[in-house]
Order: structure tokens, then sequence, then C-alpha cells
């Protein structure tokens, strides 16, 4: 059977983090963020139609800094891009599941927003303290104080709050240490194998 995982939570809640346990246990890991690269490039010429020149870089490709100051200072311009670039993602998503026979998990931000949920078999979130994620932000991306909050700002409405009651969804804090969380997703991995009588062994469910 396809055993699915989305793996979703707020920018630097720790889902990278708990992506690579999945990893380190057998699970193919689709990394929604590393297609949304993939898709600016594929989509280029329309991205740059509707967004301007102004978004590229020196070496001509798409400047994803430049092209982010615009979108997360403005819904409209950040809806106009999800419907350019969202289309083939999930594609490739659902290509992705159907050619794999062993376990995957779905590492993205945006798992509701793109309806990826329907595809999973579990759901995991990643919670964590707000200054503990704007701290996180500033030492892995660089920005400055303002850029974080605006980022995180523009992000406060992808998890919604219905999911919390939904059965095959679970809630993972994240305010611990590295090992905490790992020891979080690996209990999670060894209760599902159990509760659904799956074979396991760190590179296949069956």
């Amino acid at each position: 059977m396809k055993f699915v995982v989305g793996l979703t939570g707020l920018c630097c809640a720790g889902k990278n983090e708990a992506a690579r346990v999945f990893l380190e246990e057998g699970f193919r890991e689709i990394d929604v963020d590393a297609l949304g690269h993939a898709a600016l490039e594929e989509k280029k010429q329309e991205i740059l139609d509707c967004f301007g020149p102004g978004i590229l870089s020196s070496h001509g490709t798409i400047d994803r800094k430049k092209l982010g100051n615009i979108v997360f200072k403005h819904k409209r311009e950040l809806e106009k891009l999800e419907r350019i670039v969202h289309p083939v993602m999930g594609e490739r998503i659902k290509q992705i599941i159907s050619n794999e026979e062993g376990p995957i998990v779905i590492n993205a931000a945006l798992l509701y927003r793109m309806n990826l949920d329907s595809l999973c078999t579990r759901i995991v979130i990643i919670r964590s303290p707000l200054l503990e994620r704007i701290n996180r932000c500033m030492d892995r991306d660089g920005l400055d104080a303002f850029s974080t909050l605006l980022r995180i700002f523009s992000q406060r409405k992808l998890i919604p709050q219905s999911s919390m009651h939904h059965a095959d969804t679970v809630v993972v804090d994240n305010r611990g240490t590295r090992a905490d969380l790992r020891a979080k997703i690996l209990e999670l991995i060894r209760r599902w194998t159990e509760e659904m009588g799956l074979v396991w062994n760190r590179t296949k469910l069956s």
C-alpha cells in the first residue's frame, strides 16, 4: 500500500530537521520547495511576463529573493505566482507518488494551500514558539528582523486550525533539542507501523 506522510509547519518551525529523520528511516522525500525552484525555471517566461525583468539575477536566472520581496509584501502578487507554479508542482508530486513503491514524506510548508493533504496517509505538523522561529529564520536566511517578521506573518494562515482535529493529523512540539525532535518522529513511525500492521525494514513499508 502507499504510505505518504505530509510534513508541514510554519517558517523555521523545524520541518526540514524532521524530514531528515524520515529520510534516515527509509522514506523518499518530496521536497516541495526544491520542486518550486524547478518550476520557477520551467515557467520562467510566464513569470517574467507577470513580474518583469527586475526579478532576474546578474546570471539571467530568477532571483528568488527579489521575487520574494514582491510576493511576500502583496497577497495578490503571491496568488499570481502560485497560479503559475503550483499546477506544475502538483503534477510532479503526483507522478513521484505514483512511481514510488516505498514510504514517502511530502515536505511542504504549503501542504494545505496546495491541497496536498488529500494525497497523504498521515500528516505531521511541526510547531515551535514564535521567538525561536524568528531567531532561526534570521540565522538561516540572513534576514533582518523586519523581513523575518514579514515572511512569518505572510504564512500565518497556512495551517488551518481545523487540521488540529483531523484523525490522521499529529502536532509535534519542537521547542527542545534536535535529539528531542528526532525521538518524537521515530516514535511516530513506530506507532504507525504497529497501528497499520505494516512491515518496516527501514527501506519499505508493505
